[in-house]
């Protein structure tokens, strides 16, 4: 009896994870242009320059954090 359980091979099954990062295309990258001043008044310039450039400075800083984590895998490959 004993002899017929050792001659059955012992099948190990091994899971090996990979992790694949599927990196923004370099055109995706692109800084945030500065758009031209356009208005008359102070109030114009106001907005202009609470709202664009605020909103610009964002984008941009978004993009350098993505070009960064971008910089981190694309040598892996």
């Amino acid at each position: 009896m004993l002899c017929s359980c050792s001659s059955k091979p012992i099948v190990k099954v091994v899971t090996q994870t990979q992790t694949v990062y599927v990196l923004p295309p370099p055109d995706w990258l692109v800084q945030c242009s500065t758009p031209d001043f356009v208005g008359t008044t102070n109030f114009d310039l106001l907005k202009h320059s609470l709202t664009q450039t605020n909103a610009l400075a964002t984008c941009n800083a978004n993009m350098l954090r993505l070009q960064k984590w971008r910089q981190q895998y694309e040598h892996n490959d």
